[in-house]
């Protein structure tokens, strides 16, 4: 068979990623509805939830474009990403929301 390779999500994955990332958030960080709705926001202005998002200006990769990203499993991108907001932003994704509006990066 011939192999396919992927450099864009499907819908279906990129579904699957957003749910995952809402349901991560939720037990694993403690967000609130209005914390997942932000980073909702701010992951679909970011990959759309696309795990094979490639910035090609920076070394910005996956759903939550963190730089220098090099796994390509949505899951582990997720908890890196989770993790960047706690440290950076204090937990909040609506302040890592906030500062994407000013700056268009966070």
């Amino acid at each position: 068979p011939k192999l396919i390779l992927h450099t864009k999500a499907t819908t279906s994955e990129k579904q699957r990623n957003k749910a995952t990332a809402i349901e991560y958030s939720r037990i694993a960080f403690g967000y609130s509805q209005r914390e997942s709705d932000c980073l909702v926001t701010l992951w679909t202005r970011e990959s759309r939830f696309d795990h094979l998002a490639d910035n090609p200006t920076s070394t910005a990769y996956g759903i939550g474009q963190l730089l220098s990203e090099t796994s390509k499993d949505p899951r582990v991108q997720i908890l890196r990403g989770l993790r960047y907001i706690e440290v950076r932003y204090n937990n909040s994704a609506c302040r890592a929301l906030k500062f994407h509006n000013r700056k268009g990066w966070y």
